[in-house]
């Protein structure tokens, strides 16, 4: 399996406003090669039960990932539920739903 589809990694930088709520300032993102995978069964129902639903996984270099909460693949955006570290130390597994409404 091969790095093929083209992610954007999304971070934000979040600031107070005048009455202390917190809100999104500014977005960045980054350009990234991944590998696209099916979520697994016990993945899958481990979220459920917490009330997400992850709908697809994602495999990139770990150099490359720096925390982000958010991504966009197919002009979709997704939101990070979870990362796992796979057996090797050079890839990390983003695990993601997407996100639906407003700001998704």
């Amino acid at each position: 399996m091969q790095y093929s589809e083209i992610i954007y990694l999304i971070s934000t930088s979040k600031t107070e406003d005048e009455i202390g709520n917190i809100i999104n300032s500014s977005e960045k993102s980054a350009k990234c090669y991944a590998k696209k995978q099916s979520v697994k069964t016990n993945e899958f129902y481990s979220a459920v039960e917490v009330g997400l639903t992850p709908s697809c996984e994602f495999v990139v270099k770990r150099l490359n990932y720096n925390g982000e909460e958010e991504l966009e693949w197919n002009n979709e955006r997704y939101m990070v539920i979870r990362t796992i570290d796979p057996k090797n130390k050079f890839d990390i597994v983003l695990v993601c739903a997407r996100k639906i409404g407003i700001n998704g």
